[in-house]
């Protein structure tokens, strides 16, 4: 194997907080990247079933997201960025935000996933 091989199959990454709340809270045993791979599972199931959107909230939330970056917070409060948005009709912003308050984080950041932002 070569190293640049070895080094696509071993990466090296930057444990931010929340990754270093999942490591300090390691079974016995357990490894990081096992554990990480059993979350990358479940997000991998939990995007698998996005929202439904029409073409129109689809434009909306490309228009309103186009070259913003996805923080956590900004998912939080999604609803919110949409109501303040000019990308549209203004009661099509305001339906969309409606629909998109009562979604759970899990719903906006599949949403978030299957429109291809990262």
């Amino acid at each position: 194997m070569t190293d640049k091989t070895r080094n696509k199959r071993r990466p090296s990454i930057y444990l931010s907080p929340p990754l270093e709340r999942v490591n300090e809270a390691l079974r016995e045993g357990q490894s990081l990247s096992a554990r990480l791979a059993t979350i990358a599972e479940r997000y991998e199931l939990a995007c698998s079933q996005p929202p439904e959107l029409t073409d129109a909230e689809r434009q909306l939330l490309g228009s309103t997201l186009s070259g913003t970056l996805l923080e956590p917070l900004l998912i939080k409060y999604l609803d919110r960025e949409i109501e303040d948005s000019d990308a549209g009709d203004p009661s099509e912003l305001r339906d969309l935000a409606a629909r998109i308050r009562v979604m759970s984080y899990a719903e906006r950041v599949a949403m978030i996933e299957n429109l291809g932002f990262q």
